[in-house]
């Protein structure tokens, strides 16, 4: 029976050429994004999976006190050695500080990375696999390091890498290699105890260095912020337990809720508690803080999947409207079906069996589809750091078939279920006659979703693109164009470059600071207006001196700038400040004192000048107030301005420059235009995405009302030859056509308006600067929806229309 369904579904496929091209179509384009979903929700949780206890493994996580909010994936640094000594459900407990990454030197060989500094235990907890070195001693002494297998390749090529010793130069690199460091401290000298194999699968805790924990206390003072017994240091340090075995996650959290209790319960500051989290809850997770890897928040994924299936639902009723329609021409042929003894289980069969077909032809297509948009996801910028792998797996291809059927079955059910119900005394009257539904309201709603999805989407697009040209030509209030920034790794590298610079005919202007404006980081501290002096005010600030305000084009409102010189004392604030803290007009503001947060004290400072606001943070935050400080022990940059004439040459001119005052230190340097433009392109990358998807949405939709609109034309052949023949003019049959469609469209409009509001305010709403949802995006979107769903149901209308009578009526 089933062969006989796949011949029959098989040969109307063949019989049907443009039904069938049009839904494959349809069908094929919608499959490919969401196989492409598929393979990344796959990749996302494929993390971890390959530890052999991971189902008694946790990260401890930090959270306010007493509260569910504000997590972030640390913990603090001595919570594993309590939980290990004082709780005997916990088998083992591994602390690590993140605080190391660098430079490894060895001869004249030198290999780059961040990592964490760890305690043995780890090995005992996860699975990480030696290529040489023995993991229960490997982090027992002070200054002994575990790498990678590829630094051991770039250091030591064929030899073995255990018991070399080699130079450590840290310099604030994370394991995550995203947050390059700026500062640069010599660890002294370590052994090398350890390489270990490549992972065998994704993981969220990627390194390329462990260095013993035992080597913190006999580091230089300042290198690291974490103490062996600080417990409100829950930013740089990570704890992980295995629990024994018969033991629950809530053992372990009854465990850490004591501890917080015990640690935290006393505290007016600095409050904390902990909670637990499985291995297997890692990733993907939410918008947490302190995360040692990067990943797809599950919030993205869930947008993600939605819109895909909102593309699939759009094809789905696509198929669904053209074999309704179409299922009028085949009543004779299910009629036949029914005398000869077929019931309405074999007729649904036959049906949801071609369905079936189509949508795995459908496959097929979306499966050649899906290696273009392989290449397109391998080529966002944000996938250089997800490095989200796309290669397919037999489970992977299964669950392609899987889902293959699963869209043909739902797309198909609606038709089938109709059909199989005909009467079959009625199947063999005039096809006029012959009615799917009591009332075509079922068709009308699902034109009407379908319309109303299109214009959504359309609607969407417009303000997604008015966005993205509203971050990309974002005024930041200050110059970023011909300004070179020059890492420091040394505050003490900066006077002696910029002296030299100032000889370079082609460099205007040097400045320093110590970090990059708008670049994504922030500092933060508390401000204490004399006048008000019970109230504490959180700010944001930087460090920069004298030259910074020429190199930027900052516009001083008020008062003067830093002194060349430098001091520690003067401090210059934006006008967003001089409102925050009470401290009346720029120019009043001008010469008051702030006391201003410094160590675990406050430091008395006075206000040099007042400059307009400029976006110090990414363009996607609100102006906030921002204190400018002086002092030129925190500065990690040097700011260039430079000609924009012959880049090439000035670039060699400043590092030839930097090598001759800095010998020791290597030349880092990017364009400031550049770094911002990287934060454009994630945000571009993004809306590119849901572009995409939404122009497949579109396009679908298409596809659907021009199948429906040939469908309706074709039907209706000898009626239009009929009332040409009694002398309807071409543009009355034309009307007589469209009518329905344009009342539909209109219906769908209504409705879509409201909706697209609703839905682009809530995304929107993330940007502080951002385009308004105003009668012109809403215009486009209705205008563009109008001219491509009134073109499709006009030419086929008119080319029914202008057949002739004579052609439509001959077998009559």
């Amino acid at each position: 029976m089933f062969k006989n369904y796949l011949i029959l579904a098989w040969r109307n496929l063949k019989r049907n050429k443009s039904f069938s091209f049009l839904n494959i179509l349809g069908l094929a384009v919608s499959m490919s994004v969401c196989l492409l979903i598929i393979m990344i929700l796959m990749d996302q949780y494929s993390y971890d999976t390959y530890h052999s206890k991971k189902d008694r493994v946790y990260r401890v996580h930090t959270t306010r006190y007493q509260q569910n909010n504000g997590e972030t994936a640390s913990s603090a640094l001595p919570l594993a050695e309590k939980l290990k000594s004082d709780y005997p459900n916990i088998e083992e407990a591994a602390a690590l500080n993140s605080e190391i990454g660098g430079d490894i030197i060895y001869e004249e060989k030198f290999a780059t990375g961040g990592g964490y500094f760890a305690d043995g235990n780890l090995f005992k907890i996860l699975d990480f696999s030696f290529k040489e070195g023995d993991p229960n001693t490997a982090l027992i002494e002070p200054f002994s390091m575990v790498i990678s297998s590829d630094m051991a390749e770039i250091l030591f090529k064929d030899e073995s890498a255990l018991g070399k010793t080699v130079a450590f130069h840290d310099k604030d690199i994370r394991a995550l290699d995203i947050e390059e460091g700026n500062a640069e401290t010599d660890f002294g000298y370590f052994t090398i105890t350890g390489v270990l194999n490549p992972s065998p699968g994704k993981t969220h805790l990627p390194f390329k260095l462990l260095a013993s924990l035992s080597t913190m206390k006999s580091l230089p003072e300042g290198s690291v912020m974490a103490a062996q017994d600080d417990w409100d240091n829950v930013w740089s340090n990570y704890t992980y337990v295995l629990l024994k075995e018969g033991k629950a996650k809530q053992d372990l959290q009854a465990n850490l809720d004591y501890i917080s209790e015990e640690i935290y319960g006393d505290k007016y500051d600095n409050k904390h508690s902990f909670k637990a989290v499985a291995l297997g809850e890692i990733t993907p997770v939410g918008f947490i803080g302190n995360m040692t890897h990067v990943s797809v928040p599950k919030v993205v994924l869930v947008i993600l999947s939605i819109l895909c299936l909102i593309v699939m639902f759009s094809a789905c009723l696509n198929y669904t409207n053209m074999s309704v329609a179409r299922a009028l021409t085949r009543v004779k042929e299910v009629g036949i079906r029914k005398v000869s003894g077929a019931n309405k289980r074999q007729i649904f069969g036959q049906f949801i069996t071609e369905a079936v077909v189509i949508s795995l032809c459908s496959l097929s297509f979306a499966f050649l589809m899906l290696q273009v948009l392989e290449n397109g996801v391998d080529g966002l910028t944000f996938n250089q750091y997800l490095k989200i792998s796309l290669k397919q797996s037999l489970l992977g291809i299964l669950i392609f078939i899987g889902f293959s059927i699963l869209v043909g079955v739902v797309a198909g059910v609606l038709p089938a279920t109709y059909v199989a119900k005909l009467n079959p005394v009625n199947l063999f009257n005039k096809t006029t006659g012959v009615r799917i539904f009591k009332s075509m309201g079922v068709r009308n709603v699902l034109l009407v979703v379908q319309f109303s999805i299109s214009l959504i989407f359309i609607i969407s697009v417009v303000l997604i693109q008015s966005q993205a040209r509203h971050i990309l030509n974002f005024d930041y209030g200050f110059n970023k164009e011909n300004v070179v920034t020059v890492k420091l790794f040394n505050h003490e590298n900066y006077p002696r470059f910029a002296q030299a610079m100032n000889a370079n005919p082609a460099v205007s202007s040097v400045g320093g600071s110590s970090l990059i404006p708008a670049g994504g980081w922030n500092f933060g501290t508390e401000v204490i207006n004399p006048d008000y002096p019970l109230d504490s005010l959180e700010t944001n600030y930087f460090d920069v001196n004298s030259g910074i305000v020429e190199v930027l084009d900052l516009e001083l409102v008020a008062g003067k700038n830093l002194p060349q010189e430098g001091s520690d004392n003067l401090i210059l604030i934006n006008e967003f400040a001089v409102k925050s803290f009470n401290l009346g007009s720029s120019t009043e503001a001008v010469g008051k004192q702030l006391a201003v947060e410094d160590g675990t004290a406050f430091k008395n400072v006075q206000i040099a000048g007042v400059v307009k606001d400029f976006q110090f943070l990414s363009p996607d935050r609100p102006m906030q107030s921002l204190v400018l400080r002086n002092r030129n022990d925190a500065l990690g940059f040097a700011l260039v301005k430079v000609s924009g004439v012959n880049q090439a040459q000035t670039l060699s001119s400043l590092e030839t420059t930097w090598k001759e005052v800095n010998p020791d230190s290597k030349f880092s340097y990017k364009y400031l235009d550049q770094e911002l433009l990287f934060i454009h392109q994630v945000l571009g990358d993004v809306f590119a995405v849901i572009g995409l998807i939404s122009f497949l949405a579109i396009f679908v939709s298409c596809l659907g009302l021009l199948g429906m609109a040939t469908y309706t034309a074709q039907t209706r052949v000898k009626e239009i030859g009929i009332r040409k023949t009694l002398g309807s003019s071409i543009s009355q049959v034309i009307f007589l056509l469209s009518k329905g469609f344009l009342k539909l469209l209109g219906i769908a409009i209504l409705l879509a308006v409201p909706a697209a509001y609703f839905i682009n305010n809530l995304w929107l709403e993330f940007f502080a600067s951002r385009v308004s949802i105003g009668v012109v995006p809403i215009g486009i979107g209705v205008g563009v929806i109008l001219l491509i769903s009134i073109g499709i149901i006009f030419s086929q209308a008119y080319r029914a229309a202008v057949i002739n009578p004579i052609e439509s009526l001959k077998n009559e």
